[in-house]
């Protein structure tokens, strides 16, 4: 099956006007990756809690871990980044949240399934996330938890039922999450997660892994670019630059996205098609937590990524 992303990312990068990818800099790349013998990264599975229940209310969560930084005056106190403890670590970010849920479930076995997760508190799932200080969208998060897991219950009684009901293929697992409470997304990048998180973790497997593409968020388009295979225009760059939001829907967010997306395509082509492309973006990803860029990723406040 013809996964819609791939298809909607070339229509909006063949008009785009402020996002330009540079073929030139993917071939660059690849070429370093095949001399470098790069591989992909091992999934994560120490910051991850292995159940269905736990990927589903993990993923539909998933998203705008960035904050707005506040000095309230010259030398005024600044704004801390939403951050938990697990372990004597400190974790923020989408790490922070995994660990998060996962020091739940692995606390509170009882507790570790949707049925309990859709009629939890608010207070409760506060807590969970030692607090959510700083995190935006907390309230709507508790929201979003309670409805998932009660559209799951609904329609397939667990998770392993609508597992169970794909056949084996992602784009049949794809379908079936965007179709749940709050992960429809053009470019459908948590619905995706969700589905490559299942693969990663060895919940299922799955006989058309090509289906996935890149997941089109906020630190793949900033090594991109960092990269020299994202190229700006004035405008943009100034905006991101100077971290002014940009408009979920607005033309330019969208064609930030759809040219990752179709980037990593390019870049899957050049290597032959060595790795799928969400392995592509696991290598990405990875590569941009080790780097500390002069430029910061684009700003948009919305629940889609």
């Amino acid at each position: 099956m013809i996964n819609p992303v791939r298809e909607k990312a070339f229509k909006i990068v063949k008009k785009a006007k402020d996002v330009k990818i540079n073929k030139d800099k993917i071939g660059e790349l690849a070429r370093t990756w095949e001399k470098e013998k790069v591989k992909k990264p091992e999934w994560p599975a120490d910051f991850h809690f292995k159940s269905l229940d736990y990927f589903f209310i993990l993923d539909s969560i998933n998203f705008c871990f960035w904050f707005v930084r506040r000095s309230p005056g010259k030398g005024g106190p600044k704004v801390k980044k939403w951050s938990i403890d697990y372990k004597g670590k400190k974790y923020n970010g989408y790490f922070a949240l995994s660990l998060a849920l996962k020091g739940f479930f692995e606390k509170n076995p009882e507790k570790a399934n949707l049925v309990y997760f859709s009629n939890i508190s608010q207070r409760e799932f506060n807590s969970i996330l030692q607090g959510g200080e700083n995190l935006q969208f907390l309230p709507k998060r508790w929201f979003i938890v309670r409805q998932v897991s009660r559209e799951i219950i609904k329609k397939y009684n667990s998770c392993k039922n609508l597992l169970n009901s794909t056949n084996n293929k992602l784009s049949n697992l794809v379908s079936k999450i965007e179709k749940l409470p709050y992960f429809k997304d053009p470019f459908l990048k948590r619905a995706q997660i969700l589905a490559s998180d299942i693969y990663g973790a060895g919940l299922a497997e799955f006989d058309d892994l090509d289906y996935l593409t890149a997941f089109a968020d906020y630190k793949v388009p900033q090594i991109l670019n960092h990269l020299g295979i994202l190229e700006y225009s004035k405008s943009l760059d100034n905006k991101i630059n100077n971290k002014i939001l940009i408009a979920q829907g607005s033309k330019q967010e969208k064609e930030i996205r759809a040219s990752n997306i179709w980037a990593v395509e390019l870049l899957k082509k050049q290597l032959n098609n060595k790795f799928y492309s969400f392995e592509i973006d696991w290598i990405l990803w990875n590569q941009a937590q080790g780097i500390e860029f002069s430029k910061p990723y684009h700003l948009t406040k919305t629940i889609k990524y």
